[in-house]
């Protein structure tokens, strides 16, 4: 799983936990919806540290809180 993907599986985990939706997401945290839609339909390969911050900051969370899951164990960073 690279970055990109982690990201997005925390994202939808975060999403449906909290009840809230990707335009919600979107409108909240002003990034441009095809980032969110590229994001969530596995066509990143990588993504910005900036827009990770953004997310967790939707949900009321630090980065560290964020990267805290299993998702974020054995990244491939060069795949």
């Amino acid at each position: 799983m690279n970055l990109a993907q982690a990201v997005a599986l925390r994202t939808k985990e975060l999403l449906k936990n909290h009840n809230k939706s990707q335009y919600r997401l979107i409108k909240e945290t002003f990034l441009n919806k095809s980032t969110i839609y590229s994001l969530f339909k596995d066509k990143k390969q990588d993504i910005k540290l900036s827009t990770v911050y953004l997310i967790a900051d939707f949900f009321g969370m630090s980065l560290t809180e964020f990267f805290d899951c299993d998702y974020f164990k054995n990244i491939d960073i060069y795949g």
